[in-house]
């Protein structure tokens, strides 16, 4: 198989949503208010935190390392994973009247989604040519 091609921009658009949930899950770490707002004396907060921090760290970072390394092979199901994964985070955020969930997750579900589309369109026709 051959290394799936992305767009530069595509590259730091992605790198960039992944930066985000990263960087948002350590924030809600520190401050487990962030994630859930109004419900810091909650005491599911900080297991919320805890839980969005232990897959969305290890996950971001395969992310990022998958867009920053010369080899792009696992770019695909990470970015499809990513974007299901903020798929849920979507549904969790309308469940529990989260707007910024939402939103966020929406955006980045969309942007992760829709560059995996795009490899997967890429790698098709790359088959198609070969055969």
């Amino acid at each position: 198989m051959r290394d799936q091609k992305l767009t530069r921009s595509a590259m730091i658009v992605n790198a960039v949503g992944a930066g985000i949930a990263v960087a948002f899950s350590v924030a809600a770490l520190v401050d487990p208010a962030l994630a859930i707002s109004g419900s810091a004396d909650s005491p599911g907060v900080d297991l919320y935190a805890q839980a969005y921090a232990a897959r969305a760290v290890p996950l971001g970072a395969a992310l990022l390392f998958s867009l920053a390394s010369r080899r792009k092979r696992a770019l695909l199901p990470l970015l499809t994973v990513s974007g299901a994964v903020q798929l849920g985070d979507v549904a969790i955020g309308v469940r529990q009247g989260i707007p910024g969930m939402v939103v966020g997750g929406s955006v980045l579900a969309l942007i992760h989604l829709a560059t995996a589309g795009q490899l997967a369109l890429g790698a098709s026709r790359s088959a198609t040519a070969a055969a």
